[in-house]
């Protein structure tokens, strides 16, 4: 509701213009939500290299019909998808109930497309992810379906290894695998691949992709070492992440600056919006 909510609206249906507790709370809801989204709109729009996963979503949804079908694979996708894609009215937006069975966005996409067959469906997936079934990409081929995967290519399970660090203390174990050149699967398959290295490359590929009429594979490659970060950064995930890092953690300082310039860059925002 909150995205077609504004503090006019509740102000018009209170009487005599009268503010209450509840109408208090949604007006400061509605401000916080507007703050985020401001705040993700600048993350959407970062064009340092490697690329942000965040800018493939935003230019995705900017690129996107109202109404489209988008199926998210589990991962660090997830939450790329979930912040940086507006869901419209009229769309279809479809993840794993319980946000962990991973390699579903493939064949979710080709049941859409099948369902729909006017609509654009679309995968939005990890390497992970897509690797587990990505033989069913020539399940869509056979049956000329021109479904669009977008993979987010980082070449390594990125939701494990936050978990095995943020929630464990633990550095990363057994995440990173050999990479795949997905485009030359997708030619292999018969059809047209993109490769992304670039982040000045990531619109006008993304849009000459979803012009083609047959099935699609657009493999970006991001940043490996860009978080997903909670909402809230408390005490509990900062002491992990630490531990993490004493423990041997690959790669700490790199994900380490990233976390400092993640958190610095919001804060900046926080102290003007509220200045």
């Amino acid at each position: 509701m909150l995205n077609i909510l504004n503090v006019q609206n509740v102000q018009r249906e209170l009487p005599y213009g009268r503010s209450t507790a509840c109408s208090i709370s949604v007006q400061r809801a509605v401000q916080c939500r507007s703050f985020k989204m401001e705040i993700n709109s600048e993350q959407g729009s970062r064009t340092d290299k490697p690329i942000k996963p965040q800018l493939v979503a935003t230019i995705l949804s900017d690129e996107l019909e109202d109404d489209a079908i988008i199926s998210v694979d589990s991962g660090t996708t997830t939450s790329w998808a979930a912040r940086y894609i507006n869901i419209r009215r009229g769309m279809h937006f479809s993840l794993s109930g319980t946000l962990a069975s991973m390699g579903y966005g493939l064949p979710y996409a080709i049941a859409a497309q099948i369902a729909f067959p006017t609509r654009r469906s679309i995968a939005f997936v990890g390497d992970g992810g897509f690797t587990m079934l990505m033989g069913e990409f020539a399940t869509a081929v056979q049956h000329n379906l021109p479904i669009k995967v977008i993979i987010i290519k980082n070449s390594v399970l990125g939701m494990i290894r936050w978990e095995q660090m943020a929630f464990l203390g633990n550095p990363e174990f057994g995440v990173e695998f050999t990479p795949i050149d997905y485009a030359k699967f997708a030619e292999a398959c018969g059809e047209k691949g993109y490769t992304v290295t670039e982040p000045r490359d990531v619109k006008p590929i993304l849009n000459e992709a979803l012009t083609e009429k047959k099935p699609t594979i657009v493999e970006v490659y991001v940043d490996p070492f860009d978080p997903p970060m909670p909402p809230q950064v408390d005490l509990e995930f900062v002491k992990k992440i630490a531990e993490s890092f004493a423990k041997g953690q690959p790669y700490a300082k790199r994900i380490g600056l990233t976390l400092y310039r993640n958190q610095i860059h919001e804060r900046l925002r926080d102290l003007h919006h509220h200045g």
